[in-house]
């Protein structure tokens, strides 16, 4: 192998082992990602989402109305279950149903 590969080689290997140790570092050391939950909505009030079944799909449930929030995990806590979030938490988002946030799976309820 020619000196210019093994530099090369050498470089890229180090670019690539950076790459996963920041992202290690993101993830998991600072908990740098988003949690994102389903809570419950009134149509009346909000935009909600509510789920998009197939015709075969018997476990589906298309009644339940339902919003999203989005929190970091480092101000979600460890309480899952117990997650929610304020108008007047700046940390905290939360999300109406529009064609913009509507995902495989999911509609607007009307």
């Amino acid at each position: 192998m020619k000196q210019e590969n093994k530099i090369l080689f050498f470089i890229l290997g180090f670019i690539f082992l950076a790459v996963i140790g920041v992202g290690y570092y993101n993830y998991f050391v600072r908990g740098d990602y988003l949690v994102t939950k389903q809570v419950e909505c009134d149509p009346n009030i909000d935009s909600c989402f509510v789920s998009d079944c197939e015709s075969n799909d018997s476990e589906c449930d298309t009644t339940t109305t339902y919003k999203k929030i989005s929190i970091p995990s480092k101000y979600a806590g460890s309480d899952y279950d117990s997650l929610t979030c304020s108008t007047g938490d700046s940390f905290c988002t939360i999300i109406t149903c529009h064609d913009e946030t509507v995902e495989v799976g999911e509609k607007c309820f009307k």
